[in-house]
């Protein structure tokens, strides 16, 4: 698939809200003393919509944006929502379910399995701090939070994609 100007544009724009959302008022509000990564849960949403390389590709891209404001390893967040791209479009055809509440769900599952493979890319590189007793919290957290976020986000993702370029029977 070949992705247009007009959703090339569409998707840097959201991303770029996100991102500016994430740094700027996301940390002031808390869900059981964690951050909610709303990016997480765009690249799993958008990447849903996607082949597999454009899927990688836009979590990649997304990753280093992210990892600018991290104290983690440079890359550590690219390579990580590059994964979580690439395996999210890998399973999307098997997601055939219009009901956005499914939907919702299945985005909950895989933002919450990428902050656990983040942690795991963490202990691989001998990072401490990230393979915690408190990496089921953070991924709960991440899973609740993923839930109406993704109602929100759904309709925006479904603007940067003209109905002859979703993969997904919406």
């Amino acid at each position: 698939m070949i992705l247009a100007g007009r959703e090339i544009s569409r998707l840097v724009a959201i991303f770029v809200t996100v991102f500016l959302i994430q740094i700027a008022v996301i940390p002031h509000f808390r869900l059981g003393g964690y951050i909610v990564d709303l990016p997480v849960i765009l690249v799993v949403l958008v990447a849903l919509h996607l082949d597999a390389p454009n899927a990688a590709l836009a979590g990649f891209l997304s990753g280093l944006f992210v990892d600018l404001v991290l104290h983690t390893p440079f890359g550590m967040t690219a390579l990580t929502f590059s994964l979580a791209g690439y395996g999210t479009s890998s399973v999307a055809s098997q997601i055939t379910e219009r009901n956005i509440f499914v939907r919702s769900f299945t985005v909950a599952l895989l933002a919450a399995t990428a902050t656990s493979l983040f942690a795991g890319i963490g202990a691989l590189i001998g990072l401490e701090y990230v393979t915690r007793r408190e990496l089921g919290a953070i991924a709960l957290v991440t899973a609740v939070a993923a839930l109406p976020i993704t109602l929100v986000l759904a309709p925006l993702v479904r603007w940067a994609f003209p109905l002859e370029t979703v993969q997904i029977n919406e």
